[in-house]
């Protein structure tokens, strides 16, 4: 097997070198690999990363660097255009992501499975407040988006190999958002998993804050499901509802000398009917962007600087053709 291995890196100058070593004296312990390659995306750093990379001098690692940062999920999938390998397996740089884990990997990719994800054993160095919701929303989303999670909990997901098969069906779907694991679990195929004890971060801190994940679940929820947009006719008739009933008991109140005063009652029902409104035109106006975003078919990223040239101009021309 040739095999092929993606880096996405952040401000990780103090981890990227030790990450490096590790993986390639874990692959050289695999038989069943005969050639490796391994490609460090740079999502546009602000310390020595790129440079770091680059003074290896190693024909097996290859280093680019994109014009801004991107995020790390951009930055998996500009190196998913450039792979050569049979199969790519995608870790992050912190060293948190177990390379011991590839053996049972591969194992799995030669016995016939195209996704493999590597899920943490548990998450019991996590607050409540984090990973109950999480569990909840993979739980909710695989109930209603019409994805097949193959009794994989995405919940404890980290990092994934994809055999060659799963790269050229991501390479053909260009879209700009979207969640790479939600399409990585929307694409099929045949999926399994392996189980891991996440380590510590080597150093630095984790640039995967609560934002992030709430960014990366409505890009889940918008790019998979029609659920919000659903969902708004139904608000609809439940709130037409509620203002009949109110106005029945507005009206019985009045007929036995009772009258429902007049600005206190007219505020509630403007503020509830106002603002269930703002939200409809919100979730529309986030998908009528989204659609807008995607019909401008600009590139996903663009490519600053390369340690090999000749590489970042293929991948260049590759960006051009789609």
């Amino acid at each position: 097997m040739n095999l092929s291995i993606i880096i996405p890196a952040y401000n990780e100058s103090k981890n990227i070198l030790d990450t490096i070593i590790e993986i390639k004296s874990i692959l050289e312990t695999i038989p069943e690999i005969t050639l490796t390659e391994i490609i460090v995306v740079d999502d546009h750093s602000s310390d020595n990363t790129f440079d770091i990379v680059v003074q290896l001098a190693d024909e097996q690692i290859k280093c680019f660097r994109l014009s801004k940062r991107s995020g790390s999920h951009t930055a998996v999938r500009a190196g998913l255009t450039i792979v050569s390998g049979d199969a790519v397996i995608a870790l992050s740089a912190d060293g948190q992501d177990d390379p011991n884990s590839f053996r049972e990997m591969v194992n799995k990719n030669i016995n016939g499975a195209k996704v493999v994800w590597a899920l943490r054993k548990n998450r019991d160095n996590e607050p409540w407040y984090i990973k109950i919701p999480a569990l909840l929303f993979y739980k909710v989303f695989f109930s209603i988006g019409n994805i097949e999670n193959n009794g994989i909990d995405l919940s404890r997901a980290d990092f994934f190999l994809l055999d060659r098969v799963v790269i050229n069906a991501l390479n053909q779907t260009p879209e700009r958002n979207t969640s790479l694991s939600g399409l990585i679990a929307w694409l099929g195929f045949k999926q399994d998993f392996v189980e891991y004890d996440r380590r510590d971060r080597k150093s630095g801190r984790s640039k995967w804050s609560f934002r992030s994940r709430m960014r990366l679940a409505k890009d889940w929820i918008i790019a998979f499901s029609g659920l919000p947009l659903k969902m708004m006719p139904v608000l609809g008739i439940l709130i037409a509802s509620l203002g009949f009933l109110y106005a029945v008991v507005v009206i019985l109140n009045a007929l036995i000398g009772n009258p429902t005063g007049g600005w206190s009652s007219l505020m509630v029902v403007a503020l509830i009917l106002g603002g269930t409104q703002i939200i409809m035109l919100g979730i529309i106006g986030e998908y009528l962007w989204r659609n807008l975003d995607e019909s401008r078919r600009r590139p996903l990223f663009f490519i600053e600087k390369s340690s090999y040239m000749k590489d970042s101009n293929n991948l260049l021309s590759t960006l051009d053709k789609k």
